[in-house]
């Protein structure tokens, strides 16, 4: 879940006309703010910090729909007048921010990486940024520490929000349906958000519907769906648990909590009753959220948010690196300060009423602001982010970042119905009776290519059969769920007379050991066979599963690919930055750290051979012969990324292979 951003609720009570201002309100936010802060810059304490994103939109809910009702009761509330202070409260920090941003972008990314940033910019400037990072949310997707937008999906979802809710108060206006209606909109979100955590965790991550539950609890509060509490003691005591239940959340939960669901609702519910029983005057935790250092930075979270991050991406790009304790403060004490200059130069300008321009001159200026970011963002995708800039050496560099398997798109991540029905793609000799399988993950479709020319030289047809986060293990539960019926389906055709080899590939170590390596973003990967669910049974699964398929495969040549090496950072975009800095700044592993990490599955292969007469090959021989692991050959990148072959260095492999065929 290292994609986890969050966003701040964009209404200010104490510079509205309507409600009156609540202090520990702006105190709540600071609570909710400082953990997201501190989960993306990796404090350890905070690993369920992102649980922040559900704090704000209860608030964010509360707050608006407490805003409308105020202003009807008043008869003051018009559409345009409700846009228009949203406006003023978005626009101005948001677009600075992106101006700044933007130039940042230009001067640090390479041209990939500023394509990339292209694309979420022009998503942001339709406030639809959130459906730009569900759409590349895929297995190859860029790694989210290098995102510098990608908070901003939130943002957008809080737009639609503030698009689509006030009208269902205006249809349903005083009637005893309102309440109704928005109890109706809560459950059928809830219901989603359940089901999709399961069955579409990217899409209920990123879009309304999986987040609307949460808007509409606070919606909910402010429409008196909810009894008061009028003991004093009972007040406090429920303040108390609320902060409790946030707090418990935020220590508690990690990255690999499913999100959100079922347990969103522990600190969605703890800011519903922080909301609905803290006062200043009434209760202790009232007067703590009341302290004005928390009021200040709840006061300047929305700018906080919207710089904290992208000055982490930043300085995370430049050095390859998660930042050091040190420089870690550093960051954090940049992103307040410039949230402080622009909380007090940029948003309290623009809501200021001796400051505030004719309604109309705002909405021409805000949609010329949307007009420019769009206009950038084609620019910047119109030149392919401007690799003209860049010598012919670094060009040629950073080539290799998209040297994939040329038919990656098509060849790759089918299902178990693609291979009953027969489209696994062929590779070797052309109309030849394929006689093998290429059976794995991505990291073998990375290594197709030597296979696929060590085939065309023998005058031998194969299948490729690749799937998402898949390896050929029988009858276990990968990070893939549709994992086992694909290879059960692999398996099916894996028994056909024609068939006489079976090559397995993938990762394993990743999955023997149940984590990522080196710069990839934290995460534990958990194989389960129905005698053990916990990561820490990962050995005895992957073993399991590994003779569960060897056994299978009886009668059949069986060709296990070992691990290539894992680099650990993206390798194109190091040499480059290094060719560029004319130094070498980070280091390759060496055959010693590469045989530690495979320690487990090297034994487990070993085992194999001497049990089963399988034949392994190992990369190793040839990628780490010198004792340190080749990462470029001829100054050209073996690696596309972190741990992916390119097709030139998957080519290195192709004498290593050909003996299999």
């Amino acid at each position: 879940m290292c994609a986890v951003l969050h966003v701040i609720p964009m209404i200010d009570t104490k510079n509205s006309a309507g409600p009156r201002y609540r202090s520990e309100i702006d105190g709540l936010r600071a609570l909710a703010i400082l953990p997201v802060v501190f989960f993306h810059y990796r404090f350890a304490w905070f690993r369920g910090g992102f649980v922040g994103v559900d704090v704000f939109f209860v608030i964010s809910g509360f707050l608006i729909t407490q805003l409308i009702e105020t202003e009807r009761k008043d008869g003051l509330f018009t559409l345009a007048g409700f846009y228009e202070r949203r406006l003023r409260r978005i626009f101005p920090a948001l677009f600075a921010m992106l101006a700044v941003v933007t130039v940042a972008a230009f001067v640090i990314l390479f041209p990939v990486d500023l394509v990339r940033y292209a694309d979420s910019l022009l998503a942001t400037a339709a406030f639809a940024s959130n459906f730009e990072f569900w759409r590349e949310a895929g297995y190859f997707d860029v790694i989210a520490a290098e995102k510098p937008l990608l908070h901003l999906w939130s943002i957008a979802v809080e737009e639609q929000f503030y698009l689509l809710f006030p009208a269902v108060l205006l249809i349903f206006g005083r009637s005893r349906w309102r309440v109704a209606a928005v109890w109706a909109i809560f459950v059928l979100s809830f219901g989603f958000a359940l089901w999709g955590v399961g069955h579409a965790p990217s899409a209920t991550f990123y879009l309304l519907p999986g987040r609307a539950w949460e808007l509409m609890l606070g919606a909910l509060l402010a429409l008196g769906a909810f009894p008061a509490p009028e003991r004093r003691w009972l007040r406090e005591t429920l303040a108390a648990a609320g902060i409790a239940m946030i707090g418990a959340a935020v220590f508690a939960y990690t990255s690999d909590t499913p999100f959100p669901g079922a347990a969103a609702l522990l600190p969605c519910l703890g800011t519903a009753l922080v909301i609905q029983a803290a006062t200043p005057t009434a209760n202790a935790t009232g007067r703590l959220l009341a302290l004005p250092a928390l009021v200040f930075i709840g006061r300047i979270s929305y700018s906080l948010y919207l710089w904290h991050w992208p000055i982490y991406v930043f300085a995370r790009y430049l050095d390859f690196r998660n930042p050091p304790p040190g420089e870690t403060l550093v960051l954090i004490a940049l992103s307040f300060a410039l949230a402080a200059s622009s909380w007090f130069f940029v948003e309290q300008p623009f809501r200021r009423a001796k400051h505030r321009v004719a309604r109309r001159i705002l909405f021409a200026g805000a949609a010329s602001a949307m007009g420019v970011s769009a206009a950038l963002a084609l620019i910047l995708l119109s030149h392919d982010g401007f690799p003209g800039m860049l010598s012919p050496d670094i060009r040629k560099i950073l080539a290799e970042q998209e040297d994939s398997e040329p038919r990656i798109d098509s060849c790759f991540g089918l299902t178990a119905a693609d291979v009953q029905a027969g489209r696994l793609c062929r590779i070797g000799a052309p109309g030849r009776v394929p006689s093998f399988i290429l059976w794995g993950d991505s990291h073998a479709d990375a290594v197709l290519p030597a296979i696929d020319e060590a085939a065309a030289r023998e005058g031998r047809s194969g299948l490729f059969a690749g799937g998402h986060s898949c390896p050929p293990l029988l009858g276990v539960t990968a990070p893939n769920r549709d994992c086992r019926k694909f290879n059960d389906a692999v398996l099916a055709l894996a028994a056909r007379p024609e068939i006489r080899e079976i090559i397995l590939n993938a990762r394993w170590a990743k999955y023997a050991e149940g984590s990522t390596y080196g710069f990839e973003p934290e995460g534990r990967v958990v194989l389960s066979d129905g005698e053990a669910a916990d990561g820490a049974g990962n050995h005895a699964v992957f073993e399991r599963g590994l003779e569960r398929t060897i056994r299978a495969l009886a009668g059949k040549k069986i060709v296990i690919v070992a691990s290539v090496p894992e680099i650990g950072w993206p390798v194109p975009a190091v040499l480059a930055r290094e060719k560029l800095a004319r130094t070498a700044r980070i280091f390759p592993p060496d055959e010693k750290t590469y045989l530690a990490r495979q320690k487990f599955v090297m034994a487990t292969f070993a085992k194999l051979e001497r049990e089963s007469r399988i034949a392994v090959v190992y990369p190793d021989t040839v990628l780490c012969k010198s004792g340190t692991c080749k990462v470029s050959l001829n100054g050209s990148p073996l690696y596309r990324d972190e741990h992916h072959l390119s097709v030139y260095g998957a080519r290195q492999l192709t004498a290593l292979v050909a003996p299999v065929l």
